[in-house]
């Protein structure tokens, strides 16, 4: 199997089969791509490794239990998946650190304030990002929608009026953009 023009798909589907030569390939293909992503957000190598080795796991585990379901890009799925373990990561992390603030009393209070909130910003951070990009892979009129109405903060009537379609044709576009993001984004609806 060689690496050059057979398509994430396939070789999902051939490592799924039982072939491991798909594995190696889509390792080669997006291990250093995700690792500098991990990286981005961790800042210490170890830490980095550490996570992305989980991705791979998980992706072994669902591929081999036949649960992998392609509903987008696998790209974009493998780092979906690092986003989620590097957010794991860092609530292990906050939670490990709680505990041990709180062992050490009121004193240290203020330190405790100031790390929550900057593990809080690195999430919204991070959440911000993640939206952006999966925003990105929207068709361009829905893109256009949740523009208009999300950062522009305009009505649908007015957004129908800026972009020249009918009050129900935007709200139809924002419909499937949500429902698109849930789905880029892999969150339930409420």
């Amino acid at each position: 199997m060689k690496n050059v023009g057979v398509s994430d798909a396939d070789l999902v589907a051939s490592f799924s089969r039982g072939e491991e030569k798909a594995l190696k390939l889509l390792l080669d293909r997006y291990s250093a791509s995700v690792f500098n992503s991990i990286f981005q957000r961790v800042k210490d190598e170890d830490h980095a490794n550490d996570i992305l080795q989980e991705v791979w796991i998980k992706f072994i585990r669902v591929a081999k239990a036949g649960e992998y379901k392609e509903l987008g890009k696998f790209s974009g799925w493998i780092h979906m998946v690092a986003r989620n373990a590097v957010m794991d990561f860092f609530r292990k992390r906050k939670r490990s650190k709680l505990i041990g603030l709180e062992e050490c009393g009121d004193s240290v209070l203020g330190i405790k304030d100031e790390a929550l909130n900057f593990e809080e910003s690195i999430q919204q951070e991070q959440l911000n990002s993640d939206i952006r990009m999966a925003i990105g892979e929207l068709p361009l009129d829905q893109q256009e929608v949740i523009k208009l109405r999300m950062t522009s903060g305009l009505s649908f009537k007015e957004i129908a009026l800026e972009t020249g379609v009918g009050i129900n044709t935007a709200l139809g576009r924002m419909r499937y953009a949500l429902m698109n993001l849930r789905r880029i984004l892999e969150i339930e609806p409420q």
